[in-house]
């Protein structure tokens, strides 16, 4: 079976560290200056950014590796992207003097409980996600 990382797999991840960078500089920027309206608009901008991110590239990767996953490879790199820039965020100390590494644990803690959910809904339908594929496609 064609490998389950995949060269768009990988450039939706570069993409997402990237935007969650851009993100945390704007994030701990506008908390800094207090400024609640760019708090907001950068939480806005960062979901439709990612959201646009994950569109591309799933179209993308349905086209190279047309297996309906129901985009689990995706949701996991993207929690763990997320997550690892923003906790370094706070390591190298990058972070707002107002900002609490508590957040980051619970996001993490919270958005871990979907993604459980989301591997589980994923093992109970692999089996039915490469009905109608031909053989030669999915072994090399």
């Amino acid at each position: 079976m064609k490998t389950l990382i995949t060269p768009n797999l990988l450039k939706f991840t570069l993409t997402t560290i990237i935007l969650t960078i851009i993100f945390r500089l704007s994030l701990s920027t506008s908390i800094t200056s207090k400024v609640i309206i760019a708090v907001i608009l950068s939480a806005i901008i960062y979901s439709i950014l990612m959201w646009f991110n994950g569109r591309y590239f799933g179209r993308k990767e349905y086209e190279y590796l047309p297996i309906y996953d129901i985009g689990f490879r995706f949701h996991l790199s993207t929690f763990l992207s997320h997550n690892v820039v923003s906790i370094f965020w706070f390591v190298f100390s990058f972070k707002s003097h107002y900002e609490n590494i508590k957040i980051i644990y619970m996001t993490a803690l919270i958005w871990s409980v979907f993604l459980i959910i989301h591997f589980i809904y994923f093992l109970s339908i692999r089996k039915s996600t490469i009905r109608n594929l031909d053989k030669e496609d999915l072994f090399e």
